[in-house]
C-alpha cells in the first residue's frame, strides 16, 4: 500500500470522478482522495505499531470501479488502496463491529456452502429444461452472479426493515450457523427473478445459435467468490479458489465461458494469482457472437457501460459496435474512461450511499431520452432497474437476431 498511497500529490482530480463522495454528503473521507489520505495514515501506524484507527467505513464504502485512476496525474488508484486497506482490516480489529460481523457472514456462508446464501440449487433452477453437453471441456460458467441478484436485493431491503443492531445479531448467528442462510430463499425479489432468469435463458440461446457446445455444473455450480476477495479475506480467497478450481478440473474443462463482467475479471485476472496452474482459457459469453446477425432497427437506445470492462485492463469485447449494429446507440454525459458506476458494490453495507449513486447514474441516463437503457451486468441491472426501460443486453440481442 505505502508505494501506491505515496505517488499522491493532493490535487484533488479523483475527486471528480469519485462516485460515493457526493453521494455521502461530500464527506471527505468517502473521496477517493480521502481514501488515499488515510490509507497513508494506515501504513504510518502500521510502522510504528499503533492501532487507533477505526476507518473501514471509508474502504468498504469504495465501489472499486477505478473511476480516480483514469484522472490522476500520478498513476494513483483509491480503489486499489481500498483493497489493500481491506485485507489489512480483515486480518485485525480495524473494523466496525457491524461491517467486521456482516463481512465475516458472507465469508462464513460462501466457505461452508460455496454460494454467500447457500442457494446453489436454487440457482440452478433457470436451466430447467435446456439440454446441455455432458461431454463438452467448454464449460457455462454463470457464477450465480444474476440469480443472486432477486435476494440481495430483498436483502438489502430486510436490513433497512430489521435496522442496524438486529441486522448484525442475525449476521452474528448466520455466520456461527451457515445451514440457516438458506432462509434467504424465502425474501426473492419475484419480479427480479423473472428478468434474470430470462437473461440467462438469452444468453444460453445465443451461444446455441453460434454453435457454440458446452457443459453446464447444474446445482453443483460454486460462486466464484467475488465478495471474498472483494471484503479483503485473501487467505480465505485462495483456500476458496483451489476448491472452485478443483470443480472445474473433475468436469475436464479447458474453456470457461463467463457471462458477466465481475466473474470474467475475478478468474481472468485474480485466480491466476492465487491457484498455481491455473490455464484455463476464460473468456466473455459476448466474443462467441461476433458471427451472428442480427436486425437493423431505428430503435434509440442507451447503453451503461460496465466499470469492470471500460475502467479495468479488458477489452470491451465489441459491446458498444454490436448494440450500434442493432440499433441508435447513445451514451450518457459520462462514459467510456469517464463511465459511472451504478453505486450497487457498496449496496450491502451502505444501501443509502449505493441509492444515492444509482440514483445519479439513472438520471444521466435517462437524461439521454433514448427508448431504453441496455446493462451488461446483472449488478448494473439490479441497481438501475428503477422503470420498465432496463433491459440486459442478451435479451435486448436476442430479440434483433435474424
Amino acid at each position: 500500500m505505502e508505494d501506491e498511497v505515496s505517488k499522491c500529490i493532493n490535487c484533488g482530480f479523483c475527486e471528480s470522478v469519485c462516485p460515493t463522495l457526493p453521494s455521502a454528503g461530500f464527506v471527505a473521507s468517502h473521496g477517493a482522495r480521502g481514501r488515499v489520505d488515510l490509507g497513508l495514515s494506515l501504513v504510518n501506524e502500521i510502522r510504528t505499531g499503533k492501532r487507533s484507527l477505526r476507518v473501514s467505513d471509508p474502504f468498504y464504502s469504495c465501489l472499486d470501479c477505478f473511476a480516480c485512476l483514469q484522472v490522476c496525474p500520478a498513476g494513483v488508484n483509491a480503489g486499489k488502496v481500498s483493497h489493500l486497506a481491506r485485507e489489512i482490516i480483515a486480518e485485525t480489529d480495524l473494523a466496525l463491529p457491524q461491517e467486521k460481523d456482516l463481512a465475516a457472514m458472507i465469508v462464513s456462508v460462501t466457505m461452508e456452502k460455496m454460494n454467500p446464501l447457500g442457494l446453489r440449487r436454487e440457482c440452478a433452477r433457470w436451466s430447467s429444461g435446456l439440454s446441455f453437453s455432458k461431454n463438452s471441456t467448454t464449460l457455462l460458467y454463470t457464477g450465480n452472479m444474476y440469480q443472486l441478484m432477486p435476494y440481495s436485493f430483498a436483502l438489502g431491503r430486510a436490513g433497512k426493515i430489521l435496522g442496524e443492531e438486529a441486522f448484525v445479531s442475525a449476521s452474528r448467528f448466520i455466520r456461527k450457523h451457515p445451514d440457516i442462510a438458506g432462509i434467504t430463499a424465502f425474501m426473492k425479489n419475484a419480479p427480479m427473478e423473472k428478468n434474470v432468469n430470462l437473461y440467462l435463458r438469452s444468453i444460453y440461446t445465443l451461444l446455441r445459435k453460434a454453435g457454440i457446445s458446452f457443459q453446464y455444473l447444474g446445482e453443483e455450480e460454486p460462486y466464484p467468490g467475488t465478495f471474498i476477495y472483494d471484503l479483503g479475506y485473501i487467505n480465505e480467497f485462495s483456500i476458496y479458489a483451489e476448491r472452485v478450481t478443483d470443480i472445474f478440473r473433475r468436469r475436464n474443462v479447458t474453456e470457461i465461458i463467463t457471462i458477466d463482467p465481475h466473474t470474467y475479471d475475478l478468474l481472468k485476472n485474480q485466480y491466476p494469482r492465487y491457484v498455481k496452474g491455473f490455464d484455463f482459457d476464460v473468456r466473455y459469453y459476448a466474443e462467441y457472437l461476433q458471427n451472428l446477425e442480427f436486425r437493423k432497427t431505428g430503435e434509440r437506445v442507451t447503453f451503461h457501460e460496465p466499470c469492470h470492462f471500460v475502467l479495468r485492463d479488458v477489452k470491451d469485447f465489441d459491446l458498444k459496435r454490436m448494440i450500434g449494429n442493432v440499433s441508435k446507440m447513445e451514451l450518457p454525459e459520462r462514459s467510456g474512461k469517464r463511465v459511472m458506476c451504478c453505486g450497487g458494490p457498496a449496496e450491502l453495507l451502505f444501501p443509502d450511499i449505493s441509492k444515492n449513486v444509482s440514483d445519479e447514474r439513472f438520471r444521466q441516463l435517462k437524461a439521454t431520452g433514448t427508448e431504453s437503457i441496455i446493462t451488461a451486468c446483472p449488478v448494473c441491472f439490479s441497481n438501475l432497474k428503477k422503470d420498465d426501460s432496463v433491459e440486459d443486453v442478451s435479451s435486448f440481442l436476442l430479440r434483433h437476431l435474424m
